[in-house]
């Protein structure tokens, strides 16, 4: 089956460090204010599979990936979860996809983990 992007959006209250672990390369784009939203922009060089340390400074981030995700807090404080749309839910309570669920195509959606020092 085909693997759908999974949306993650981190929240670093305050200076952070983080260990994140994935299967593909990955773009962390940060969430700036405009006068029209938010608007994203890239934050560092693009992430290689496998495990990467970045610092973060307080804000909100993004990252989509098609394979499963571990982020481990260092140290700081971070929040996280996965994003729909406007809102982002916690990942436990992610229901499984059945392909029933409005116009999205049918497909299996990586998983997400984190881990708090």
């Amino acid at each position: 089956m085909k693997r759908k992007p999974l949306h993650v959006s981190l929240h670093a209250r305050e200076p952070s460090v983080v260990e994140l672990t994935v299967g593909d390369r990955v773009q962390l784009d940060r969430m700036t204010p405009s006068q029209h939203g938010h608007v994203a922009e890239r934050y560092g060089r693009l992430l290689d599979p496998g495990v990467t340390t970045v610092a973060l400074e307080p804000g909100h981030y993004l990252f989509r990936t098609l394979s499963d995700a571990h982020l481990r807090v260092v140290t700081g404080g971070i929040s996280a979860g996965i994003a729909h749309g406007d809102k982002v839910i916690d990942p436990q309570s992610v229901p499984p996809l059945d392909g029933k669920r409005g116009d999205d195509p049918p497909g299996e959606l990586p998983s997400f983990t984190l881990e708090q020092a």
